[in-house]
């Protein structure tokens, strides 16, 4: 939205200049030449070899627009990687099924296979498999979604600012039950010197 707020009101602005002749319309403005030196400060170096026209950036950064879908999804991908990656073990040992020193990968899944898991982290697990693999068309298990059914196999997976925000408050309402859960105490031990 940042970038398509900005090329309107420099549209807005260029059209002030030229108001009541055949090049005041946004139809002429958004086939005029787009870069991002009006809108990133001094010194941000831009590709010369990326060109399009105000009017594509426009479509592009608008909400539901190619590079909105395209965050969303790296948005989903990066959040299923970090409870993959960091979260869930965490989870596991914050629960007291696992200790923090186990190297075990196999016990180290069988601890998070069973004891770290949600409905949240399952559906983002299916929506990240289809768009890792199947470049952002849905794939067969989107079917087992049980809190996000969205998408059907072999749905584009255009995730809208609305899903976007209800995937986000279900995130926080996961955060609000780990802190609601009751783990076991952790104590610091002190070595006898």
């Amino acid at each position: 939205m940042f970038v398509h707020a900005n090329v309107e009101a420099y549209q807005k602005k260029a059209r002030q200049y030229v108001e009541g002749s055949e090049l005041d319309s946004e139809a002429f403005q958004d086939t005029r030449r787009f870069d991002y030196t009006n809108i990133l400060p001094d010194g941000f170096v831009t590709s010369a070899i990326h060109q399009s026209t105000q009017g594509e950036a426009k479509e592009r950064n608008k909400s539901g627009g190619q590079n909105f879908i395209m965050m969303a999804q790296l948005c989903i991908v990066s959040f299923y990687d970090f409870w993959e990656e960091y979260l869930r073990r965490e989870y596991a040992v914050a629960k007291g099924k696992l200790a923090r020193e186990e190297k075990d990968d196999d016990r180290i899944k069988e601890a998070v296979r069973h004891h770290a898991r949600h409905d949240i982290w399952g559906d983002l697990y299916y929506f990240r498999t289809s768009i890792v693999h199947k470049l952002g068309v849905a794939n067969s298990d989107v079917a087992r979604c049980r809190v996000f059914q969205w998408f059907k196999p072999d749905d584009e997976m255009n995730f809208t600012p609305a899903q976007m925000r209800e995937i986000f408050l279900a995130l926080l309402a996961f955060r609000n039950e780990l802190f609601s859960e009751q783990f076991p105490e952790h104590y610091i031990e002190i070595p006898p010197v």
